[in-house]
C-alpha cells in the first residue's frame, strides 16, 4: 500500500470529493424444490466425464480428480499419479524422485532420500546446497564445484493470457550461477501504488537473498509500472492469473530451478499489497508450487479493513485513491466507483462489498469464493508479519490471517514489530525484542527452500512487540485469548461529526507486579436512545478504543496504538475490538474510551446529526501476565 506520508486530511466531505475528483480527472480518469422425486438418467460411459477432467469415463483411470487440477490423457491430475512408481502418489510424497526399484517409507522416501535427498554424497543435515544436479560434482558443503558466471538481471514482458495484456517483471538470477548447481525462486512485489525492483540491489533483504543463491523475480501488479490493465485490488480472475502465468513461465524457463520432484521450489515476500498476493497465489493455484510465504502488512479481509463497523476509512481510502489514480488513470473504474460512494455517503453497496471480499483471503478462508483452487485450502508454511501500530491493517487482520493457515495444518508463525505502513501510528522499528524481521524472514526461507535444519529455530511461534520501539517483545507458544471481563455501566454522550466529546471508563489496574496487555480484546456492546423512534433518521456512530492511564496521572489517556473500532447503529454489538501489544507497569489502568468522532481515520464519517446515546458495554481483555520476557536469539 502507500508509502510513507506524513499528511492528515480534515476536510468537510464535499472538499473531500472535490480533492477526489480533481486526482480522477487528472490521471484519466434459484428457483425452489417441490417434494416430487427425480431418477437421474442413466449416463453413458463413452460420452460422460463425471468428474470433469476433459476425459470420458470409459477412458479416465483416475475418476475423482480434484477440481481445478489438470489432467493427463489418462485422465490423472499430478497429484493422483506415482511419478517415481514408488506405491507413494505424488500429492504425499515427500520425496517424489526416489530412485527405481528403492523401497519407500510412508512418506515416498528412501532410506538414502531420508539422508542424502540429492544424492551426492552430502548428508542433508550439512549439504548448503540439497538441489544439485544428478551427477554433478561437489564440495565439501555439497555444493557444485563446476564453473561460475556472474547472474543476470533481465527485464522480461509476457502478453497476458486473460486478454493481452503486458505482464511485466524482472529476473535476477543469483550473484553466482553455478554450472550443475540449482536454486529456489523467491518472488516479490510492492506495496499499492507502486512497482517493481527492476534494478538489481546491491544490500537489502532482495540482495541478500541473491548472494546466498536464490532467483528473484520481481514483478508489477496490473496497472502498476510496466503491466498492463486496470488495478482491480488483486482480483483472482485477473491479477490471479496473471500471476500463475508467471509462475508457468519460471518453471518452464529457469533451467536451473530447484525442484522438489517435478515441482519447483518457490516462496515468496513484499508487504501490503505485496503481501496480498502471496496469499492469493496460494489461494488460487492448482499445482500449489509455493512451498513457503512470508506476507508483511497486509489484509485478511478488505471490509473489515476499509469499512470496519460499516464506517468508511475516510483518510485511508483517500490515500489509497491518489496513490492508485498516480498510476496514469489505471485505477478500475469499479474500484474508483466504490471509493467515491463511501467517501461522499459512507456507504457502499452489495457489489462493491462483494468485490472487496472476493479479493481477500478471508473469502477463501471461508470456503466462500469460487477461485479456490481444488475448492479448498492446503496447508503452507508461513511467516505472517504484521504492526500493532498499523491503522490500514492492522493487528486482526494479521491474527485472522495466522488462524486460518494454522488451522490448515502448516508451520506458520506470527511475528509482531512496530512498522507499518508509516502513517497516523507512531510507527517504530522492524524488530519484536532482538529479532529482526528482515533476519528472520531470511531464515526462513533458508530453512523452508533449502531445507537447512534449524535455520529458522530462533522464529518462536508467536513474538509480539510491547509499545512504539519494538524493542520490548514476549515470546508465546500461541496467540492469546481475551478472557478477563469487565463491565461499563450505561454512559452519556452525543455522537456528532466533528465533536471532540469522549468519554473515558476504568476497565482494569494492573497489579504491583505489572502486567501485560496483548492480543485482541472483545466487546458486547449496546447503543440505546430515547430518541431512536423519534427520529428515523438518526444515524448514531461511535469510535471505541481502549487506552491506558499511566499510575498516579489524572491526564486523560489517549488510543492505544491510535487503534478505533467504529459501531454503527442501534443495538446490541458482540465484535472484537482492535488488537493491541502493551506492557502495563504497576497501578496502571487500562481504560475504555467512547468518542462521539474520529477526525484523523474517519474523518466526515462521523454522525451527520447529534445523536444522544446511552452506551453500556462488557469488555474481555487478553491479560497474560507479568511474566512474559522479550525474546533472545
Amino acid at each position: 500500500m502507500p508509502g510513507h506520508w506524513s499528511c492528515r486530511f480534515r476536510s468537510p466531505r464535499y472538499l473531500l470529493f472535490a480533492l477526489l475528483l480533481a486526482a480522477l480527472t487528472a490521471c484519466g480518469g434459484s428457483g425452489g424444490s417441490g417434494d416430487t422425486a427425480v431418477v437421474p438418467a442413466p449416463t453413458d460411459p463413452q460420452t460422460t466425464d463425471s468428474d470433469g477432467d476433459g476425459v470420458v469415463d470409459a477412458q479416465d483411470q483416475c475418476a475423482a480428480t480434484p477440481a481445478g487440477e489438470t489432467a493427463d490423457v489418462a485422465g490423472c491430475s499430478l497429484s493422483q499419479r506415482d511419478d517415481d512408481n514408488d506405491g507413494v502418489l505424488n500429492a504425499g510424497d515427500e520425496c517424489p524422485a526416489t530412485p527405481a526399484g528403492e523401497s519407500v517409507d510412508a512418506s515416498g522416501c528412501s532410506a538414502l532420500q531420508a539422508t542424502d535427498r540429492d544424492d551426492d554424497g552430502v548428508p542433508n543435515e550439512q549439504d548448503q546446497c540439497p538441489g544439485t544436479l544428478a551427477g554433478a560434482p561437489v564440495d565439501a558443503d555439497g555444493c557444485a564445484a563446476g564453473p561460475t558466471r556472474a547472474g543476470d538481471t533481465t527485464d522480461v514482458t509476457l502478453d497476458s493470457e486473460v486478454d493481452g495484456q503486458a505482464i511485466a517483471f524482472t529476473l535476477h538470477e543469483p550473484t553466482a550461477v553455478t554450472e550443475g548447481q540449482t536454486y529456489p525462486l523467491i518472488l516479490h512485489s510492492h506495496g499499492y501504488g507502486g512497482s517493481r525492483q527492476s534494478e538489481r540491489p546491491a544490500g537489502g533483504l532482495i540482495g541478500r537473498f541473491l548472494d546466498a543463491g536464490y532467483y528473484v523475480i520481481s514483478i508489477d501488479q496490473r496497472g502498476h509500472g510496466d503491466s498492463g490493465g486496470t488495478i482491480r485490488i488483486l482480483d483472482p480472475d485477473l491479477e490471479g492469473q496473471d500471476l500463475l502465468q508467471i509462475l508457468r513461465w519460471a518453471d518452464t524457463n529457469l533451467a536451473q530451478l530447484l525442484r522438489e520432484g517435478p515441482d519447483p521450489v518457490i516462496g515468496a515476500v513484499g508487504g501490503s499489497y505485496g503481501g496480498g498476493y502471496q496469499l492469493l497465489i496460494h489461494a488460487i493455484d492448482p499445482n500449489g508450487w509455493l512451498d513457503a510465504i512470508a506476507p508483511d502488512i497486509t489484509w485478511n479481509d478488505l471490509r473489515y479493513s476499509l469499512f470496519s463497523g460499516g464506517v468508511f476509512k475516510t483518510f485511508w481510502a483517500t490515500l489509497l485513491s491518489v496513490g492508485g489514480n498516480a498510476q496514469g488513470g489505471r485505477q478500475d473504474p469499479e474500484v474508483n466507483g466504490g471509493l467515491v460512494n463511501g467517501l461522499l455517503f459512507n456507504s457502499l453497496n452489495q457489489t462493491q462489498l462483494d468485490l472487496l471480499y472476493r479479493n481477500s483471503p478471508a473469502s477463501h478462508c471461508a470456503g466462500e469464493n469460487d477461485t479456490t483452487a481444488a475448492g479448498a485450502l492446503r496447508p503452507i508454511d508461513a511467516f505472517i508479519t504484521q504492526s500493532p501500530l498499523d491503522t490500514l491493517f492492522n493487528f486482526n487482520d494479521a491474527a485472522r490471517n495466522y488462524r486460518c493457515l494454522r488451522d490448515l495444518g502448516g508451520d506458520v508463525r506470527l511475528f509482531t514489530k512496530s512498522q507499518g505502513h508509516g502513517i497516523d501510528s507512531g510507527d517504530g522499528g522492524e524488530n519484536c525484542g532482538v529479532l529482526g524481521r528482515d533476519e528472520m524472514t531470511f531464515r526462513w526461507f533458508e530453512e523452508k527452500l533449502k531445507l537447512q535444519a534449524g535455520a529458522a529455530d530462533a522464529i518462536p511461534p508467536v513474538c509480539l512487540n510491547l509499545g512504539p520501539t519494538g524493542a520490548d517483545g514476549i515470546v508465546l507458544d500461541q496467540l492469546p485469548e481475551a478472557a478477563t471481563l469487565a463491565t461499563v455501566e450505561p454512559q452519556t454522550l452525543t455522537l456528532l461529526e466533528g465533536s471532540p466529546q469522549v468519554v473515558a471508563v476504568p476497565l482494569y489496574t494492573a497489579p504491583a507486579s505489572g502486567d501485560v496487555l496483548a492480543g485482541i480484546p472483545t466487546v458486547s456492546l449496546n447503543i440505546a436512545s430515547a430518541s431512536e423512534l423519534a427520529n428515523p433518521l438518526a444515524d448514531p456512530i461511535v469510535f471505541v478504543a481502549l487506552g491506558i492511564q499511566p499510575a498516579g496521572s489524572s491526564q486523560r489517556p489517549t488510543a492505544l496504538m491510535n487503534q478505533y473500532r467504529p459501531f454503527r447503529g442501534f443495538g446490541s454489538f458482540q465484535d472484537e475490538l482492535n488488537g493491541v501489544t502493551a506492557r502495563l507497569a504497576p497501578g496502571d489502568g487500562v481504560m475504555l474510551l467512547l468518542q462521539a468522532a474520529q477526525p484523523a481515520q474517519y474523518f466526515t464519517s462521523g454522525s451527520t446529526t447529534p445523536v444522544p446515546v446511552d452506551i453500556d458495554a462488557t469488555v474481555a481483555l487478553p491479560l497474560i501476565g507479568p511474566g512474559q520476557i522479550a525474546p533472545t536469539d
